[in-house]
């Protein structure tokens, strides 16, 4: 039977946009050389993933917590995005209200922020300051969102739990996830219901395998077959997992064990 490796990035498989090791490289490259598929499930938008993407061969991306998932062709498989009106109030309140957090969001092209009070873009060599305001580009955007983000420049997370709080208490269908210090906000997905997703595309009977390292992975864990993290993460979510490693090839290892 066929089995799928979902892997989250940031800290996991990567640091920064670069691998932790080569051996996971050499692992993926294994894994799908011997006929399995390897996915990243990861909060990241497409813009922010393909930074990481060229050091890695992939069959799919599970993107935006899970909302959005495309192949390794870029085909759009599946996309839920926050209705236009929705994400410019979200984040207009939020602006309002505190003026001194980070914001970003992403329209489908570009990733746009407001970082330490400069407005950016999203380049290959991390954000950049334009010319122009934050609140005028987001005013002018006319499509979709397909994720908002919000971090405190000392990461600190007082006001950005305050934030998820308000959003669930207003919004319907609008997921708020925390991702260690980063507030993801999506439509009503996960990691977990993104891996779920892609397992009913494939249109075949997989094993599914999973490996993360924060509290934003554990619906993934719960959704996976088999859900590994990392030895040197809280005891809380080593909890939610049946087995512990420290690199993420030792999860391949073990999927490729006898074959």
């Amino acid at each position: 039977m066929k089995k799928i490796l979902f892997s989250d990035i940031d800290g996991t498989i990567a640091k920064g946009n670069l691998p932790i090791t080569y051996k996971d490289q050499e692992a993926v490259k294994k894994l799908r050389t011997q006929g399995h598929y390897f996915s990243f499930c990861t909060g990241r938008n497409i813009q922010e993933t393909k930074l990481v993407t060229p050091h890695f061969e992939y069959d799919y991306l599970v993107l935006n917590n899970g909302a959005m998932i495309v192949d390794q062709n870029d085909q759009v498989l599946y996309r839920k995005q926050i209705k236009n009106e929705i994400a410019k109030e979200i984040l207009k309140e939020s602006y309002q209200k505190y003026p001194y957090l980070n914001y970003t969001f992403f329209d489908g092209q570009q990733t746009y922020g407001y970082i330490n009070q400069k407005t950016c873009i999203l380049t290959e060599n991390g954000y950049q300051e334009i010319a122009g305001d934050f609140l005028e580009i987001l005013d002018h955007t006319q499509d979709d969102i397909d994720i908002v983000c919000a971090f405190h420049p000392q990461e600190k997370l007082d006001e950005i739990l305050e934030i998820q709080k308000q959003i669930h208490q207003k919004y319907v269908g609008i997921h708020a996830t925390l991702n260690v210090v980063y507030l993801d906000i999506t439509v009503d997905c996960t990691k977990g219901s993104g891996l779920k997703k892609l397992c009913s595309l494939l249109n075949q009977e997989v094993i599914s395998y999973c490996i993360g390292d924060s509290y934003n992975d554990l619906d993934m864990f719960e959704k996976a077959d088999h859900a590994y993290t990392f030895n040197r993460v809280e005891k809380q979510i080593k909890e939610k997992t049946e087995k512990q490693v420290d690199y993420v090839y030792e999860v391949i290892n073990d999927m490729l064990e006898g074959e």
